[in-house]
């Protein structure tokens, strides 16, 4: 049975590495999309032993993508040393990951499937703009990020730039697809700005639901109790 969320190695989201996924001409962009799709699933399907078996026909039902995109989007895995193959050529192992020291996150993986065994976000990813690859992008970065105290993210738009790449411009439509498809909520909060000012904080979806700011105190705080 899969677990409520896996582990990823982060550092490489730290050290700005989301920035090698572009969207380029020539179907690069899209490759870059499915190279991150086919990462997600490889972490949610590693057993206890660090390992993922996925045929290309497992990748094609789970996530809709075809078999020629899923062979880019692993070329470009591997060209960046985000995962490695083992003798066996459907079985895959996640690279620098180790939970034992900082520099890993807790990625979401059940809720983000159907009962059918299929992630319902990529079954409605089609790969042909590049808001698609800045989402997936922006969900990585997210994981990597999230506060795992307060179950909360806090990145200006700023960091978002700064460690994905992302164009300002486009971070709301990145923003905008995770949330209909319910993979993020956005909340407000207020701004150390000054008193008048807001934020824009964010949670991941199907992960410690029960953590949010009414249990975590900021609820009290905020009205000053």
């Amino acid at each position: 049975m899969m677990s409520t969320w896996v582990p990823i190695p982060t550092r490489w989201i730290e050290d700005h590495g989301l920035k090698e996924f572009k969207w380029e001409d020539g179907g690069k962009g899209s490759s870059a999309a499915a190279a991150l799709m086919c990462y997600m699933l490889i972490a949610h399907h590693t057993n206890n032993l660090g390992l993922a078996r996925l045929t290309y026909g497992t990748i094609t039902t789970v996530a809709g993508i075809s078999r020629a995109k899923i062979s880019a989007g692993l070329d470009i895995l591997l060209e960046q040393d985000l995962v490695s193959k083992e003798a066996d050529q459907s079985v895959f192992r996640l690279s620098k990951l180790n939970t034992t020291v900082r520099g890993w996150g807790m990625l979401p993986a059940k809720g983000l499937y159907t009962s059918f065994g299929r992630v319902a976000f990529f079954q409605r990813l089609h790969l042909r703009n590049r808001t698609e690859l800045d989402a997936l992008k922006l969900y990585l970065l997210f994981t990597a990020r999230r506060d795992t105290d307060k179950n909360i993210i806090n990145l200006s738009y700023d960091k978002i730039c700064e460690y994905s790449g992302l164009s300002r411009r486009k971070i709301p439509d990145a923003l905008t697809l995770l949330a209909v498809n319910g993979l993020i909520r956005t909340e407000r909060q207020r701004s150390d700005i000054n008193d008048y000012a807001t934020s824009n904080s964010y949670r991941l979806s199907h992960i410690d639901g029960y953590r949010h700011a009414g249990t975590t105190g900021r609820a009290q705080m905020e009205s000053g109790g």
